[in-house]
């Protein structure tokens, strides 16, 4: 892990943590209210993982209701023809047998409980698949997405699928710390002073999607101290 990609986290220690768990092979479901940094550290997971890891990250909200759309974007990341394999566990197979460490991240994996995911390709059997990933060697997973389910996936008349579930570690992304807002307006060299960004980071504290407003402002809304009433 890079030391030196801890002081550009958001949550240094969180974010190492997490790190240490996946290069041990686990399957993690990262959780966490829209607003509080995710991405961000999804991103930041990237700085401190070994270059030597395979990360492959695929967003399921573009395919909430289209297994084959999912299965086409991990093909082509792990550079396998779409003809050449017909299931997801054979995919796996392939991973497992090249002996490359591998982490693989779904973001807004929550996505797919809808009740058009089954009618689109997902079944109870691509869960259990997903699931196997805990036992496989050299791959580890990591689901991202706001809210955990006991079962995933939905029937056409809204009622939860049986034996949808997902077998990984809950893992709740912690709240963020007026010291890691603070260090990260310093980060971006906003044109402040150090008595508003303190002020700045206290606000934001107390917002409910903190992250996220910090995000999306531009600089003139800084500039304009947008944040005061």
């Amino acid at each position: 892990m890079s030391d030196s990609g801890l002081s550009c986290c958001l949550r240094p220690e969180f974010t190492q943590s997490l790190a240490t768990r996946l290069l041990a092979g686990q399957s993690i479901n990262l959780l966490s209210p829209h607003g509080q940094g995710r991405r961000r550290t999804l991103q930041d997971l990237r700085h401190i993982l070994p270059e030597s890891l395979r990360i492959h990250q695929i967003n399921m909200r573009h395919h909430h209701a289209d297994y084959n759309g999912f299965y086409h974007d991990l093909c082509l990341q792990i550079e396998c023809s779409t003809s050449a394999l017909g299931a997801l566990d054979e995919l796996l197979d392939l991973i497992e047998q090249s002996g490359q460490k591998t982490l693989l991240i779904l973001h807004n994996f929550d996505e797919i409980r809808n009740r058009s995911a089954l009618a689109g390709g997902y079944n109870q059997g691509f869960m259990q698949t997903l699931n196997s990933v805990r036992y496989r060697e050299n791959i580890a997973l990591l689901y991202v997405g706001e809210c955990e389910y006991d079962n995933y996936l939905l029937q056409e008349d809204g009622t939860a699928l049986s034996d949808s579930t997902l077998d990984a570690d809950r893992l709740e992304l912690p709240a963020l710390r007026l010291d890691q807002l603070l260090s990260e307006l310093q980060r971006r060299a906003l044109p402040l002073s150090a008595n508003e960004l303190n002020e700045l980071a206290g606000w934001l504290l107390g917002q409910h999607a903190p992250y996220s407003i910090l995000d999306e402002r531009n600089i003139d809304w800084f500039i304009h101290r947008g944040w005061k009433p």
